[in-house]
């Protein structure tokens, strides 16, 4: 998907989670960067020709070990053993961001190295179906704001 789409996707999560969370702003800020962390893995997408990006590129292949469920637990456990703040939100963006993903033609591997557990969808990425799935997120995303403005006005 694109980094528009996965950024919508992230947010209706994090509006459905938010009132969940202690730490608001952290939250936020974390899961907006776990929801492009991931695509760092390839050269084509935006933050992916940055140095630091190119040199993760060595490594992996896009939509290998980086897109999967078992890395996302990894890198959500080491932080939660230095920034315990910061665990929830990167793993909830990092999780929405594989679910967007699960969903198109390419799919994920769940859970890597097993190659056998994939998740694909039927979704084109940057085409009309992608499309139409973005202009649906910032619609729920934008009525799910109001509800949250007007209610905390009724509050206050």
């Amino acid at each position: 998907m694109l980094l528009r789409t996965h950024i919508a996707f992230c947010v209706l999560g994090l509006l459905l989670i938010i009132p969940f969370v202690s730490h608001k702003a952290t939250f936020v800020c974390v899961a907006l960067f776990a929801t492009i962390f991931p695509d760092f893995d390839t050269r084509f997408s935006k933050y992916g020709k940055n140095l630091i990006a190119r040199t993760m590129q060595v490594f992996t292949k896009h939509r290998g070990a980086v897109h999967s469920l078992t890395m996302c637990l990894i890198f959500s456990l080491i932080l939660a053993m230095f920034f315990p703040i910061a665990a929830l939100g990167f793993f909830t963006g990092y999780s929405f961001h594989l679910i967007a993903d699960s969903f198109t033609q390419m799919g994920i591997i769940v859970f890597w190295p097993i190659k056998k557990f994939t998740a694909k969808g039927v979704i084109e990425t940057g085409k009309f179906g992608e499309k139409i799935i973005f202009l649906c997120l910032m619609f729920v995303n934008i009525l799910l704001s109001a509800f949250y403005l007007v209610s905390y006005f009724r509050v206050v």
